[in-house]
């Protein structure tokens, strides 16, 4: 979808992805390898490599569920313990790198302008909002390993949906992976923009969605 030929004037709610969106990934992984570097020569090496091996296998085997076409089982005690080791190696980077530029902004325009603000995220999210300050800024949060089910799986989009009692063309997500946040609201029904394909910056995506102002002839 071309910038210019979005129109936000049946948008009655926004869902954010968090991860890769809200803040770089990339830039988070440097961090996470320099943090579990200096803990290596820290003297607490063995902890820093467990938990390097453990996130690793977690993402290796969250592709593979995604690839297989988004359903999960797992229980809460699972996503607890592993939302531990992200706050405790994790969460301290995510606020030192802190949200990417603009997204504050945009997040208080948007919660001014539409009847609902959410989170809509793969994996247990509270932690890295609290460590960005943005946790606040949202009126519920979904996340779909809770649900059962990770994008491109539709089902976290109509959980939404239900929830917010909204139709699909009502409910625009804005994410960065047009695979996964693309194909899962595209297969919902729902409008999606996509970081570095439909905007570039947070301030662009502010403008593209600003209320427009119709003028009137003399």
């Amino acid at each position: 979808m071309r910038s210019e030929e979005f129109d936000a004037g049946a948008v009655r709610a926004v869902s954010w992805d968090v991860d890769g969106t809200l803040y770089s990934t990339s830039r988070l992984t440097a961090r996470f390898w320099l943090a579990v570097l200096s803990a290596s020569l820290g003297g607490n090496a063995s902890a820093a490599w467990r938990a390097a091996a453990a996130m690793r296998r977690f993402r290796k085997r969250m592709e593979q569920v995604r690839a297989d076409g988004g359903r999960l089982e797992t229980d809460d005690a699972s996503i607890e313990e592993r939302v531990a080791l992200e706050q405790a190696w994790l969460s301290p980077e995510i606020a030192a790198l802190g949200a990417r530029p603009g997204v504050p902004a945009a997040l208080r325009a948007f919660r001014a302008r539409f009847e609902s603000q959410v989170v809509l995220s793969d994996f247990e999210p509270a932690h890295k909002l609290a460590s960005l300050g943005l946790l606040d800024c949202f009126d519920a949060i979904f996340c779909g390993e809770r649900l059962g089910y990770l994008k491109p799986s539709p089902e976290p989009f109509r959980r939404v949906l239900r929830d917010l009692d909204l139709q699909p063309e009502s409910l625009l997500h804005i994410g960065d992976r047009p695979e996964t946040d693309g194909a899962g609201a595209a297969a919902a029904g729902c409008r999606v923009l996509v970081l570095g394909q439909d905007f570039h910056s947070f301030a662009g995506l502010e403008s593209m969605l600003a209320p427009r102002v119709v003028g009137t002839k003399q």
